[in-house]
């Protein structure tokens, strides 16, 4: 299954820029208690943590809640980032470690099993311009591929929104979630593994 088949999971949230000169004056501001410049490091930075963390819960209160989550940390932690790695990689890791904790909360997952998956504008793009057999093929064939996700492990879905829906590099993911590099290999095939034989019927 190549990455063509995980194009529902993606937002159409542009790409964080690297980091300027500009930026990283504002980060400083913002450490030194200038909110208007935290502010604007959140209205840059909120797409791809909203993106990240949605795809890995699959539930958009849920994610509202755990995006609030991630700024609050981020806004009470900032005086103590020194600027190691670039502020979105902080960030998204603050990001994939409140979504894996939020997913971790047994009522949490029984409540979000009962909740409609949300098709997105994928679906639409599928739909235009064919037929009705066609849009009930594709329905049902996004309808399997989203409950085989959320089937997967917490840790398989975190890897796999990183690098299929916002395609972050593989050293980026494992300074994200912090493991090793060959994990993050070995996880993202074992993910994929995984999900084409449930949407084949072979697995869960």
């Amino acid at each position: 299954m190549g990455r063509g088949m995980l194009r529902w999971m993606r937002d159409d949230a542009p790409p964080v820029p690297p980091e300027t000169d500009d930026e990283r004056a504002t980060i400083r501001k913002a450490q030194a208690g200038d909110r208007r410049a935290f502010d604007r490091l959140v209205s840059a930075q909120l797409p791809q943590v909203w993106a990240t963390v949605y795809r890995i819960l699959r539930h958009r209160e849920d994610t509202e809640d755990v995006v609030q989550e991630v700024f609050v940390t981020a806004h009470r932690a900032l005086a103590g980032f020194r600027g190691d790695s670039k502020l979105s990689t902080w960030l998204h890791r603050i990001a994939v470690s409140r979504a894996l904790n939020h997913l971790d909360r047994a009522e949490e997952r029984v409540r979000r099993a009962s909740d409609p998956i949300d098709d997105g504008p994928a679906l639409d793009a599928l739909r235009s311009g064919r037929g009705p057999l066609h849009a009930l093929e594709a329905k049902e064939l996004m309808s399997r591929l989203a409950d085989c996700f959320q089937k997967l492990p917490a840790a398989f879905r975190a890897v796999l929104a990183l690098r299929d829906a916002q395609e972050k590099t593989y050293e980026e993911i494992a300074a994200i979630v912090g493991i090793e590099l060959g994990t993050v290999r070995s996880r993202l095939a074992r993910a994929r593994g995984s999900l084409k034989d449930c949407i084949e019927g072979r697995g869960a």
